[in-house]
């Protein structure tokens, strides 16, 4: 994945800078660099060894790439949708993180990478493959179902939600088309997790007692974890 990363850099203007240890491609304005790391350094990632050693090789670069660097996180896998489950909540603990460098972690497994080109024009042309065949279910549908359906569609759609440099272009009607339909997905769903909070939240009240019952602590204990359950589902279908 290092080289196949680096190949899409390269054609999308990222040069990689010479005279240091690190991976890192950059133009005028922006950098980034690219780290693999194993899964089992994922669990306790701020703490690992790897992570201090690149800290400590990239405050030896110019202040301005300082400044404007992002960090990409390449973990292989042997199942994307296990490794989705397991480490979603670290994913996002990463991500979130903007210590030194934004980060942006990419998994991946080595069958699903053979099918993809290392080019960003390639990687959308992918996704929306054979999306305008009438008589078969697209390959953007079967995602919409089930974004593990296929390894090689995920990491396609990984790449290009999480590489800041790709975007779909809006001169495209069918890219416009596949916008439209993640917005709507994503408000639908998250509309549907409204209404099933506030339907839990309502059983859990009586509209004579609600004074008292605000004051019961197994009550408000129940009302947070309904709250947080909700923050969890919607995290749990929109991150990549």
């Amino acid at each position: 994945m290092n080289d196949f990363l680096a190949s899409i850099m390269d054609s999308s203007g990222y040069n990689l800078i010479e005279g240091i240890s690190l991976e890192l491609f950059g133009n005028e304005h922006e950098f980034f660099l690219i780290e693999h790391f194993d899964i089992a350094e994922i669990q306790d990632f701020f703490k690992t060894e790897k992570l201090e050693n690149l800290i400590s090789q990239f405050q030896k670069v110019d202040n301005k790439i300082q400044k404007n660097t992002s960090l990409f996180i390449l973990i292989k896998v042997d199942n994307i949708h296990e490794f989705y489950n397991r480490y979603l909540n670290k994913i996002v603990s990463i991500e979130e993180d903007e210590y030194y460098f934004r980060k942006y972690v990419i998994f991946y497994t080595e069958e699903g990478l053979v099918e993809l080109k290392p080019d960003a024009d390639s990687l959308l042309q992918y996704i929306q493959e054979n999306d305008d065949d009438l008589n078969e279910e697209s390959l953007f549908d079967k995602f919409e179902k089930n974004m593990f359906f296929d390894d090689s569609y995920f990491i396609a759609m990984q790449l290009i939600i999480k590489l800041p440099f790709i975007s779909l272009p809006h001169s495209n009607d069918h890219f416009e088309t596949i916008e439209d339909r993640i917005e709507s997905r994503i408000k639908t769903a998250e509309l549907l997790q409204q209404e099933k909070q506030v339907t839990q939240i309502l059983e859990l009240f009586n509209s004579d007692k609600i004074g008292s019952q605000l004051e019961d602590t197994a009550i408000i204990d129940s009302l947070q974890q309904i709250l947080e359950d909700g923050a969890c589902e919607n995290q749990e279908d929109f991150t990549l």
